[in-house]
């Protein structure tokens, strides 16, 4: 497919929101109708939503972002040909009720083994909500597997995988996708819209390519512009580690929601923070930020969703979520560095304690 659309051939205001600078208020800031928050038959109280995001959404930490205002949460992604094969899903990753509205994320490359996988879902996760369509992810081995972000490169498979999904279910498909494969293939408003022809219910877009991965910044121009081409919602993703700047990709770009996942590592109150500011359809509440009792409060919480509602159970898993709830709190990195030395959840819960010992 011949590239129609250069992020370098954008208007000059597009260009400028490419730079995604977050101060707002010489801008108009038009009001958000919170009764458009949906995704086909599912509404969403906010327009924040957590991220998929392999080795980071479990369910301990799924659960919390939901308890913090998260309006809709991801699974991490799901590789089909295991699930096919298995006829059962894998018994890494689990799922509650609690979690609802839930969206689950396939990723795979063959219309009949999608099928197939939609089915097993639905059986096994009779509550899910939402079915989504990874192609977007931009890892070796799942490129090496010819999916995710690789099929950005053959967009003309997508539609045919997205129409055996949504011929499989009544619930609402959606997708995730990338601006193209590099910056001299930029494609993701000609695939957004094969993606809604193909009868999906609503599409996100990480407005990266897959030579960027997780560099540099996201050009939020292409997705206004992929918003201005659609008639279903659109999810913006990128550089959100805040509420100013989830406001200012709201704002600017005119998505309907925004997609939240790095920002949210170890840091769930971002969507507290997001949802308390978005206020009655605009954003004018009050900036929360979170006090050192309640990041520490936050720290136990997880730690007892983790030991009492998922079942499977790793140190090394604990121990990663806990050094990434550590970020931005002041002298941290040591103890980080400490944490990361542990073997055991007793020793490193005396390096959390002993920090916060002398500060809440």
């Amino acid at each position: 497919m011949p590239n129609i659309l250069k992020s370098s051939k954008l208007k000059p205001e597009a260009e400028e929101l490419g730079e995604h600078e977050w101060d707002t208020h010489k801008l108009d800031k038009p009001t958000i109708n919170k009764p458009k928050l949906k995704i086909g038959n599912i509404k969403l109280k906010n327009p924040f939503v957590l991220a998929p995001m392999e080795g980071v959404n479990c369910l301990a930490f799924r659960l919390l972002c939901k308890e913090f205002s998260a309006s809709l949460i991801y699974s991490p992604m799901i590789h089909v040909n295991w699930l096919v094969k298995e006829k059962k899903l894998p018994e890494l990753i689990e799922f509650s009720e609690n979690e609802k509205p839930l969206a689950i994320q396939l990723i795979g490359n063959d219309q009949k083994t999608i099928k197939e996988a939609v089915e097993i879902i639905e059986r096994d996760v009779p509550f899910v909500d939402i079915i989504d369509l990874n192609f977007g992810c931009p890892e070796g081995d799942v490129l090496g597997l010819k999916m995710g972000a690789y099929l950005m490169k053959h967009p003309d498979k997508i539609p045919k995988i997205v129409k055996a999904a949504v011929d499989s279910t009544n619930k609402p498909v959606t997708a995730k996708i990338r601006s193209g494969w590099d910056e001299k293939s930029i494609n993701c408003i000609e695939v957004g819209k094969m993606i809604e022809d193909a009868g999906a219910s609503a599409i996100a877009l990480h407005a990266r390519t897959r030579t960027q991965v997780y560099s540099g910044k996201a050009d939020w121009g292409l997705i206004r512009k992929l918003k201005e081409t659609l008639n279903i919602p659109v999810i913006g993703n990128g550089d959100i580690t805040n509420a100013k700047l989830a406001e200012s990709m709201l704002t600017r770009t005119k998505c309907d929601m925004a997609m939240i996942g790095r920002g949210a590592m170890g840091y769930p109150f971002i969507f507290k923070e997001c949802a308390e500011y978005y206020n009655n359809g605009k954003f004018n509440g009050n900036l929360y930020r979170p006090t050192t009792k309640e990041r520490y409060d936050c720290i136990k919480k997880f730690i007892d969703y983790y030991h009492n509602k998922q079942k499977r159970q790793k140190f090394s898993e604990l121990k990663q979520h806990v050094m990434w709830s550590c970020k931005w709190l002041n002298g941290a990195k040591e103890l980080r560095v400490d944490i990361m030395k542990t073997h055991d959840e007793e020793n490193m819960m005396k390096l959390v304690e002993g920090y916060f010992g002398g500060r809440v």
